[in-house]
């Protein structure tokens, strides 16, 4: 991660140099804005960080995967896991220091992580407030504005067997979505085995078009891709190992969660399923067919998951990411305009530019 601090930090002086920024939209991979956010505020265009994994930031409040505690144990546990993480990226949180130098500007104010949060001058986290663990200590810049839903679909040809989603027995989408599913066995087939005798349609949707190693048992159907828009309004239960744009989908329309997932940012997005009280977390990367049946059963036949479910529906329900973002725009763009006013910025003019930063691509 630092070692892509300097190439985007150039990649954003060369646009800058040939077309003028008035506006910087990064998401929280995006570190090769470090340098110009540790810099002089008024010589750089306004900066807002997307949210586009669940919240990174640390706090006295709770932990990164351990929810409030109100116990002086809990609380001793989150202070010993949050020192655990410092203490692992700290040669990370090194390295982005050492490489500042380079740049003339001060060290990060704060744990590197943090930075993401408290450097930007907006930060839009892409769920809802209900689904992130409360803290006191929040930084101001942080605004919860709900997930980024995809466009609806367009030209989605409904295979054979879609007139089965009749209601006339529960529906189980199944997913591992289209980063981490190059195992199949971690989620997908022991769904498959565990839900095969139930009572219920289960729908794989595997991100993948050789799924042809799959063990598809009479009550399950198998597509490489269905649009979510089309398919989970008829969905009782998601069993997913936790890519959070999927979760954010399903608890948008009140779809309660069974998780097993660990990989990338993954544990993160299960521990806030576990603690919203609208799903099961598994906790573990492989699922058991046993562990899978359980969880399903308990979702189907226990109301409780389905109303907390239909809690996030009713709190998600209350947000529009794109009105936030294009309010957070326009606002950022009008505070520039005044201080172009009356400063001088080597990065801004009065064209509507922008630059839009990904350190990671999904």
């Amino acid at each position: 991660m630092p070692t892509q601090i300097p190439d985007q930090h150039e990649v954003i002086q060369r646009i800058g140099e040939a077309t003028p920024i008035d506006l910087i939209v990064v998401d929280t991979a995006f570190f090769g804005i470090y340098p110009m956010l540790l810099g002089p505020k008024n010589q750089r265009p306004p900066v807002i960080c997307c949210g586009v994994n669940p919240m990174f930031l640390s706090s006295r409040d709770c932990g990164y995967c351990l929810p409030p505690a109100n116990t002086e144990e809990g609380q001793r546990e989150i202070a010993k896991e949050r020192n655990r993480i410092r203490t692992t990226f700290r040669p990370v949180h090194n390295k982005i220091d050492s490489i500042m130098q380079r740049y003339a500007v001060p060290p990060m104010p704060s744990f590197f992580i943090d930075c993401l949060y408290s450097l930007p001058d907006i930060v839009l986290q892409f769920t809802a407030e209900a689904f992130e663990f409360p803290r006191n200590d929040m930084p101001g810049t942080v605004r919860f504005v709900g997930p980024m839903l995809p466009a609806k679909s367009a030209g989605f040809k409904e295979p054979p067997w879609w007139n089965e989603l009749d209601g006339s027995r529960p529906v189980v989408v199944v997913t591992q979505g289209t980063l981490a599913n190059h195992d199949l066995n971690e989620v997908i087939q022991p769904a498959l085995m565990g839900l095969a005798d139930e009572d219920v349609l289960v729908i794989v949707a595997a991100g993948r078009s050789d799924t042809e190693t799959l063990t598809v048992p009479e009550n399950a159907r198998v597509a490489p891709f269905i649009p979510f828009d089309r398919l989970l309004p008829k969905v009782d239960v998601m069993v997913t190992n936790g890519g959070y744009g999927a979760v954010n989908h399903a608890f948008s329309l009140g779809v309660p969660i069974v998780v097993a997932g660990e990989t990338e940012e993954k544990d993160f997005v299960a521990a806030r399923i576990g603690w919203s009280g609208a799903g099961i977390n598994l906790k573990a990367r492989y699922a058991t067919p046993e562990q899978i049946r359980t969880a399903v059963d308990a979702i189907l036949t226990d109301g409780q998951y389905r109303d907390q479910a239909e809690r996030l529906r009713k709190s998600f329900a209350r947000y529009n990411a794109f009105d936030q973002l294009a309010q957070a725009v326009d606002e950022l763009l009008t505070q520039n305009e005044w201080k172009k006013s009356t400063t001088h910025s080597p990065l801004a003019s009065n064209d509507n530019s922008s630059v839009f930063g990904s350190g990671q691509f999904r």
